[in-house]
């Protein structure tokens, strides 16, 4: 039998608008080799530039840099994600993390870093579960539309 969850009922989570508060709080984002490798070729750059500009390789696994004020070193100026079609994988889980997960009360916690929790879609426990193991991903904040020339 499954255990009970906060969550069961499903919880509602949408990126919001120029928010990017996640990337901007100091932490850890593992980053695998094929993820670095995707990210540098959507950046147009050799892998070992890439990873000497972002990539702290002294952990395992590996961990982006981060910025001087602590937040993601793949936000640009705007902050805006320079890497969002190819954000690593924790990135596309979030905020379906075990530890945000792990009681209401965790949840309720993020929500004051995270503008988005409570709002939007609504993910169902089997979807919540599946993104827990890395089989589907939370919905992150679309792209900007291109701009025509």
């Amino acid at each position: 039998m499954r255990q009970q969850f906060f969550y069961d009922h499903g919880l509602r989570f949408q990126c919001q608008p120029a928010c990017a508060a996640c990337c901007k709080i100091s932490g850890k984002v593992r980053v695998t080799e094929s993820e670095v490798s995707r990210m540098a070729k959507l950046l147009r750059m050799p892998e070992t530039a890439f990873k000497k500009t972002y990539v702290n390789e002294t952990e395992t696994p590996w961990i982006l840099k981060e910025r001087a004020d602590g937040a993601c070193a793949m936000l640009d100026e705007q902050d805006r994600c320079r890497v969002h079609a190819e954000r690593p994988g924790q990135c596309r889980r979030y905020p379906f993390w075990p530890e945000i997960l792990a009681n209401e009360f965790t949840w309720i916690l993020e929500k004051q870093i995270c503008p988005g929790l409570d709002v939007g879609e609504l993910y169902p426990w089997r979807r919540i579960e599946k993104i827990l193991k890395g089989e589907d991903e939370a919905g992150g904040f679309p792209p900007e539309p291109a701009v025509a020339e």
